[in-house]
């Protein structure tokens, strides 16, 4: 008896964090929810008695700081053009028939349910839209994988992140890109390079992506060297839990004014979706130094060329 032919046809399901669409109570409060539980805990010795109270907190925080600046995320209509851009791109770079699906880890649809929901026998390549490595990145689909790989007769592969040369030279032609056309001097102006922080002592032995976010920095950086009078990195730290990557942003921007720069090209390379951090939370850390002229760049987003370095990757893993 001859076994099946493999299906011709493969999934990919592109994920991110998912972050809530709107200042709503019940949204966040969810959200929250799920990333104690999903995430937090995971790398954290959080007491379970404690876990409603912190979810509540953060859930009202969020919804006071995003209702206070009028903000809405960005991200779903973000990711579902990444959706778009990847199946563009897969239709040219291989002649499978590939379907590209959204899925959010901490928000419907979750990737589980996603996964869940394609035929078993069709193989699924996860892709985590994240710049590096770690266990509150690509190990969160890796565990995924792993829960639902056994249930069925066809694989579920996780991609790696893009390389970093890779990646950092989209960057920085895309920092340039974005400034092109404008009249700004730059070896007269600072780069703020962003990225989301880490413990640097964490609770738990887990992989915090630090190192290769350093790496990807530098490799930025290096291809940006001469282009602009400053380039300095900066950390989106969080407040609690123990000590964190230096230096936070606020200090980063305090350097460079005390540094006599007063125009900044503030980048968040560090992620490769626009969010909440990149777009509230860098803002306002920029509002504690007015004297300061800042020109927010965008991330990558749903960049051609992200998604062409995307799907090379698809095509070459499958």
């Amino acid at each position: 008896m001859t076994s099946p032919e493999p299906s011709r046809r493969a999934h990919v399901v592109l994920v991110t964090y998912g972050e809530p669409t709107s200042p709503a109570f019940l949204e966040q409060l969810v959200y929250s929810w799920r990333i104690l539980l999903g995430l937090t805990r995971t790398v954290a010795n959080i007491p379970a008695p404690l876990l409603p109270l912190i979810a509540l907190s953060r859930a009202r925080g969020r919804t006071a700081l995003w209702k206070r600046h009028g903000y809405v995320s960005p991200l779903e209509p973000i990711t579902l053009a990444q959706v778009a851009q990847l199946r563009h791109a897969l239709a040219h770079a291989s002649d499978r028939e590939w379907k590209v699906h959204a899925a959010y880890e901490f928000r419907a649809p979750l990737i589980g349910e996603v996964i869940q929901s394609l035929p078993a026998t069709d193989p699924v390549v996860i892709a985590p839209m994240y710049a590096a490595d770690s266990a509150f990145t690509h190990g969160l689909s890796r565990r995924t994988a792993e829960q639902l790989d056994a249930r069925r007769p066809a694989p579920i592969i996780v991609l790696p992140p893009s390389d970093i040369d890779t990646l950092a030279k989209l960057s920085a032609d895309h920092v340039m890109h974005s400034i092109a056309g404008e009249r700004i001097a730059t070896a007269n102006t600072a780069l703020v390079l962003a990225a989301h922080g880490t413990l640097l002592e964490p609770d738990m032995p887990i992989e915090t992506g630090r190192i290769a976010t350093e790496r990807l920095c530098a490799g930025i950086r290096g291809r940006l060297s001469g282009r602009f009078g400053m380039i300095a990195n900066g950390w989106l730290n969080h407040s609690r839990g123990g000590k964190w990557t230096e230096p936070p942003i606020e200090q980063t921007l305090r350097q460079v004014r005390d540094a006599g720069y007063r125009d900044v090209v503030y980048y968040p390379y560090g992620f490769l979706a626009d969010n909440a951090e990149t777009q509230l939370e860098g803002k306002l850390a920029a509002t504690g130094q007015p004297e300061l002229r800042v020109r927010f760049v965008p991330c990558l987003n749903g960049s051609p060329d992200l998604a062409e370095a995307i799907a090379a990757q698809i095509v070459r893993a499958s």
